[in-house]
């Protein structure tokens, strides 16, 4: 599997040429992969499968990226878009290969990122979980303002795509989409969706906390701050993580970096000493702490602050005999120092890194491995992002 490459100025040519191709693998990135004349090339909307024409829009010394112009034989494997905007929205990026197919090459994007980036082939990847629904699943939406109306950004980035409905959103947010533009004023809003199908948007009157059910438990969320969008991955996710840490003893503590709204802190049913979490989202520890006051969690403890500067201070003033880390960053990945604190940590029986950029996430896992008395053990992708190129990753390290 081939991450979708990124072209220097430099070193690009456009010679608007076309081709035919047969398709055989999928980037990730989600372009179709092809030769022509030995050269690799990446076709845009092309299905392993296919037999396609294409024109050439980018090209490189060792590849080409191309516009898919005429499907001559189609692949098994592909199928008619939902959306009516698809093709020219940004948000999907695989709408057109069937949803079986779509979790096969996404497990094999993972295990072939973490193969090559981070040079580790000694691990235990499990099956991609599926997403209960792979269309209206999605409880969370960002939408940015033109003129008198939100949308999506276009595929290409330079323009904003008025949406009426969105295949992929509960069918409470599309209900939504009419109205919040006269609702609100601010240049993005948030649209949530909570267990009950009440709706909350960022900015609006009265919209400032919530609170949702996951597992069984009360969680305050607010719409001006992260949640996870599919309900059912993300119960499945802290599940999973669960199981991996097992038993704990009565010294045992949860540190959880980048907590939010401390989301897995309060879903593991482990019986922690202490939980505690950070995140430099100030709405997302004040919700925190009202969940932990909701729910009589005595234990918990949650603190705004920058996770790369003081999150290790945070640790060693809190740490005990054993010690849980749980990792959850933004897209972009952990900075290098903090990675070189985290693998010097002290009692720490096990790390999990969760992820949703399988390539941000293999570029950590070799660093994290690398001169260290860390292995990497079990990983698992989720389908939190159907139809999209999005894939979420639970990554456990263990002492060698």
């Amino acid at each position: 599997m081939i991450e979708e490459p990124k072209i220097k100025k430099d070193k690009m040519k456009t010679n608007n040429k076309t081709y035919t191709a047969k398709i055989y693998s999928l980037a990730f990135g989600g372009e179709g992969i092809g030769k022509v004349n030995e050269k690799i090339a990446f076709v845009r909307d092309a299905v392993p499968g296919d037999e396609v024409e294409f024109r050439v829009t980018k090209e490189t010394s060792s590849f080409m990226k191309g516009e898919l112009t005429r499907v001559i034989a189609p692949s098994g494997d592909r199928v008619d878009p939902v959306c009516a905007y698809y093709g020219r929205c940004g948000g999907c990026q695989l709408q057109h290969i069937s949803y079986a197919k779509e979790l096969y090459y996404k497990n094999e994007q993972v295990s072939e990122l973490i193969k090559r980036i981070a040079g580790v082939r000694d691990f235990e990847l499990q099956d991609i979980e599926p997403s209960a629904d792979c269309y209206h699943y999605r409880t969370s939406i960002t939408l940015n303002r033109k003129g008198d109306f939100y949308g999506y950004f276009t595929r290409d980035e330079r323009d904003i795509l008025k949406i009426k409905n969105c295949p992929i959103a509960v069918p409470e947010i599309c209900d939504e989409l009419a109205s919040v533009a006269g609702e609100v004023k601010n240049e993005r809003v948030t649209i949530k969706c909570d267990h009950a199908g009440r709706v909350w948007v960022s900015g609006r009157s009265g919209d400032r906390f919530y609170s949702d059910r996951y597992r069984g438990k009360d969680i305050f969320f607010s719409p001006r701050g992260f949640s996870q969008c599919n309900r059912h991955i993300a119960e499945t996710v802290s599940k999973t993580l669960e199981e991996w840490i097992g038993k704990v003893s009565q010294d045992t503590a949860f540190f959880d970096a980048y907590c939010g709204v401390g989301f897995f802190s309060f879903l593991l049913e482990q019986d922690f000493c202490a939980r505690i979490g950070m995140d430099s989202e100030r709405v997302a520890i004040d919700c925190a702490k009202t969940t932990a006051k909701s729910l009589g969690t005595k234990n918990a403890k949650f603190f705004v602050g920058d996770v790369e500067n003081e999150f290790i201070g945070l640790y060693k003033t809190n740490r005990k005999q054993d010690n849980i880390v749980l990792v959850d960053p933004p897209r972009k990945g952990v900075g290098k120092d903090f990675i070189e604190e985290i693998k010097s940590l002290e009692n720490a029986r096990n790390i999990y890194y969760i992820s949703c950029d399988p390539a941000k996430l293999a570029r950590d896992i070799k660093q994290i491995t690398c001169d260290s008395e860390w292995r990497l053990g079990r990983v698992k992708p989720f389908d939190m992002f159907p139809r999209t190129k999005h894939i979420e990753t639970l990554a456990e390290f263990v002492r060698k």
